[in-house]
């Protein structure tokens, strides 16, 4: 495509040159107002005629509002902290800072805390000021923000600096038109690729709760387990519980002499960096290779599995010992969906975040038992599935990554004016 006839430069190492006639100037210039955080306050979930209340949380990577969890703050509070259309928000601390959102609708809404509103004036369009924090010019900005930070974090004093590149109004809508039509279809795919990754998920879920309480033989004669969570199974299979398979772990260690592991959705892992670490290190259980390890927690639900590793696990952990039981069978099966809601449905406490479920509850539950070299086949066929779905959801990853490359460099270049679109729209 077409350059603009003459350039020169910015004065910006990570901006370069720009085209002559634009300047590069902090954001706080263009601005009607002085940036603003939003309310410090927890809100409530969908109550009628309250405003409806935006968090970072509620934004998705598209920049698009979820309408699920939606909560609201109360019309007196949120009075002061009210978006218009064409209000821009930005993300200011945490794993998402940086995060721009544009609220687009006419709808009454207000604004959380941790984030920050930037409302433009007449020589900066708001959907031009989005599409700016779009391109790598914007990210090189975020990143040398944070070189002599200890904490990640861009206070509404850091956005008003930030250099950004401003052309005319007219070269601002033919740039924001460009981008709609070139980076819509890309967004597309990338919409479709992640459904279709969140598709081979619930595939592989179906399939492993299948597996793990009806078998691989289809043609098996079956009988009622006479547990509701289990249904049917195989006629040669058991119905026992936990108990008669687990022994309890709760031996207490040090992190000094066992490795801190964290217990996750993934399973057992070395502890995770985003963990919540005490100095109560030297009061841990004890975990060795092919325990299962359950979080009792409701709000950690589904963390759990066999581990891999001698370690340590916080005091909230339940860590038992298998016998007469395949270990990996028991990963799939205390993973499987029905298993994890029966886990829960057994525990107890006064509300939902505090809900637990202890050793004393779970070892009374009934499981579906496979004699022994069954357990062994449908670990095979369970690791095989795994295999392919895995290597499918890779390569849809791999596709979403080379598009969101894409779509920044076009974003990138249209920005700064490496690209003259003016005429592309006519």
């Amino acid at each position: 495509m077409k350059q603009y006839p003459k350039y020169k430069d910015s004065g910006v190492s990570w901006i370069g040159e720009i085209p002559k006639g634009w300047e590069v100037s902090s954001l706080k210039r263009y601005l009607s107002e002085t940036m603003k955080y939003g309310a410090s306050e927890s809100g409530e979930i969908n109550q009628p005629f309250w405003t409806r209340y935006i968090r970072i949380t509620d934004i998705d990577d598209n920049g698009n509002l979820k309408n699920d969890g939606v909560k609201t703050l109360n019309p007196n509070i949120a009075k002061d902290y009210m978006l218009k259309k064409g209000d821009v928000l930005f993300a200011r601390s945490g794993a998402t800072v940086g995060k721009s959102f544009l609220y687009n609708s006419d709808k009454p809404a207000c604004f959380a805390g941790y984030l920050i509103k930037a409302v433009c004036n007449k020589h900066l369009l708001s959907s031009f000021l989005l599409a700016y924090t779009k391109s790598a010019q914007y990210d090189d900005w975020k990143n040398s923000t944070f070189i002599q930070a200890t904490i990640q974090n861009i206070g509404a004093d850091k956005y008003m600096n930030m250099p950004i590149v401003i052309p005319s109004i007219p070269e601002q809508r033919a740039i924001v038109s460009f981008l709609d039509k070139k980076t819509t279809p890309i967004d597309c795919f990338i919409t479709k690729a992640e459904h279709e990754i969140e598709k081979l998920s619930e595939l592989k879920q179906a399939q492993i709760a299948h597996l793990v309480t009806h078998g691989l033989n289809p043609d098996a004669p079956m009988k009622d387990s006479g547990i509701a969570w289990i249904g049917q199974i195989p006629e040669q299979w058991e119905v026992n519980k936990i108990r008669s398979h687990f022994k309890e772990r709760r031996t207490k260690v040090s992190d000094k002499d066992y490795p801190a592991l964290s217990v996750a959705r993934e399973g057992i892992v070395p502890q995770l960096d985003t963990a919540v670490k005490t100095d109560n290190g030297d009061n841990r259980k004890l975990v060795l290779k092919n325990d299962f390890v359950v979080n009792s927690r409701s709000d950690r639900k589904g963390s759990c599995g066999v581990s891999d590793y001698d370690g340590s696990v916080s005091l909230i952990s339940i860590v038992l010992e298998p016998h007469d039981i395949t270990p990996q069978y028991v990963h799939y099966l205390f993973r499987s969906n029905n298993y994890v809601e029966e886990f829960y449905r057994n525990g107890r406490g006064i509300v939902a975040d505090l809900w637990t479920t202890r050793y004393s509850e779970m070892r009374n539950i009934f499981i579906p038992i496979p004699p022994v070299s069954e357990q062994k086949a449908i670990v095979s066929a369970i690791n095989s599935l795994n295999n392919k779905i895995e290597t499918l959801a890779s390569d849809l990853t791999t596709q979403i990554d080379h598009l969101k490359e894409l779509k920044q460099r076009i974003i990138s270049d249209v920005v700064t004016g490496k690209i003259d679109v003016r005429e592309v729209n006519n």
